[in-house]
């Protein structure tokens, strides 16, 4: 279906004049059956649709944008969906509404082939979904090569547990770091938490 898209623009002579961006929501469903097999992998990362997990977040993201992104090019800037409306905006010279705020950055620069410096992404899922990677209501702060994961009441007594990874050297988030890095932990739960107070989203408690 993409390829017949594509060859519509090029056969219309619109490809130089359009920007083409794919991405996805979430990961593949790894769950459910089709003829007797899962219908996707996301080997090597763990979990899927639905997770927390490198499995259930981390998505394609291709960007073709004549006169802006090199052809083939590749960048590994950290980045999420609500970053495209802004990208969109400043590379076009619209201006936003007035008053309007954004929850995404522009990534103009990584586009460009530049670095994407100082950008934390935070990721909220505050359901319980019944699937196999299952984890409770959680939240994610991802800094650089690390990621925290605090699951809310998913520990001892109803408290809070925390899963902190390198996602550079372990992919597959096999080693929670949490009690080795407890400073790292507390400071990238204290991002999460001004993250929460600016969006005004419920923060699980304490």
């Amino acid at each position: 279906a993409i390829g017949t898209l594509l060859d519509g623009l090029d056969r219309l002579k619109l490809a130089d004049n359009t920007i083409i961006i794919f991405t996805a929501d979430n990961g593949g469903n790894m769950y459910n059956e089709v003829d007797g097999t899962t219908p996707t992998s996301n080997r090597p990362l763990r979990g899927g649709k639905a997770t927390m997990f490198e499995g259930g977040t981390r998505v394609p993201g291709v960007v073709v944008w004549p006169g802006i992104a090199q052809p083939g090019s590749r960048s590994d800037a950290i980045i999420q969906s609500e970053d495209y409306y802004p990208t969109l905006l400043e590379a076009l010279a619209l201006k936003p509404a007035e008053g309007q705020r954004f929850d995404g950055h522009s990534m103009l620069p990584a586009l460009k082939g530049d670095a994407l410096a100082g950008k934390a992404v935070f990721q909220y899922f505050p359901h319980n979904p019944g699937v196999p990677d299952w984890l409770p209501p959680a939240v994610s702060a991802i800094r650089g090569d690390w990621k925290l994961i605090r699951l809310f009441h998913g520990g001892e007594k109803g408290a809070h547990r925390y899963l902190l990874f390198n996602v550079k050297d372990d992919l597959g988030e096999k080693t929670n770091l949490a009690a080795q890095q407890p400073a790292l932990a507390a400071e990238m739960e204290r991002s999460y938490r001004n993250w929460f107070h600016e969006v005004t989203a419920p923060s699980g408690g304490k």
